[in-house]
């Protein structure tokens, strides 16, 4: 008679001096049944690493505030105000912290003048289209960040803020790696391309000997 069953059952099987499935071609497939394994609570101390970024701690080189639920909006914006003037921090990331548009337009102000941030992550937020675009607009005046993931959002972007998106992708010449799913093919394209016309271009400014950023060196491979 033959039988279906998977892996687990299989293998209880062969360890059994019993039949443990008689149901034959009617048998149900059961799926192996794994624990729930929790994220692991991020430790971060919010308000004193606050203060190491308006001190400009020369230690602090990456902040991480992932999924950090009770972070006042007052707090994250107070976060984006510090970053302008500090000269060290490389990686921000606020993943899952509820972050919204007013957030949003703080990073956007904080790009147009930071030197120094390589990487920025804001997914898993409420951050609509207009905070999105802010975001990406202000790298016109960035030429340091290389990397930026915005993906995940409450609410899509829709297809007009794709395209936004697609287009301001296509003038910037020093991202590296975005990180969002688009849902329409052509913005999806044309910021692949975009992305890909960067890397090539870093490529080339290595090799000349123009390139002087090794911690974009260490993004651009990661």
């Amino acid at each position: 008679m033959h039988t279906l069953m998977s892996n687990q059952q299989y293998y209880e099987a062969l360890g059994s001096t019993t039949i443990v499935n008689k149901e034959g071609l009617d048998s149900i497939i059961k799926p192996t049944q794994y624990k729930p394994v929790p994220d692991e609570p991020n430790s971060t101390d919010v308000e004193e690493t606050l203060e190491r970024v308006k001190n400009n701690d020369p230690e602090l080189e990456e902040v991480n505030l992932n999924n950090i639920k009770d972070i006042p909006i007052p707090t994250l914006k107070a976060y984006a105000e510090a970053l302008k003037n500090n000269s060290y921090v490389k990686r921000f990331s606020i993943v899952g912290t509820r972050s919204n548009d007013p957030v949003a337009y703080a990073l956007a102000e904080m790009l147009k003048v930071n030197g120094v941030l390589k990487s920025l992550n804001v997914e898993s937020n409420f951050i609509s289209g207009s905070g999105i675009l802010a975001v990406i607009e202000a790298l016109q005046c960035n030429t340091t960040l290389i990397e930026l993931k915005i993906d995940n959002q409450s609410q899509p972007l829709g297809n007009k803020v794709e395209m936004e998106i697609a287009s301001m992708l296509e003038k910037n010449t020093s991202l590296l790696k975005f990180g969002y799913h688009f849902t329409q093919q052509g913005p999806r394209l044309r910021a692949a391309n975009a992305m890909m016309n960067n890397n090539d271009l870093a490529r080339i400014r290595r090799c000349d000997g123009l390139w002087h950023n090794p911690s974009a060196l260490e993004l651009e491979d990661a």
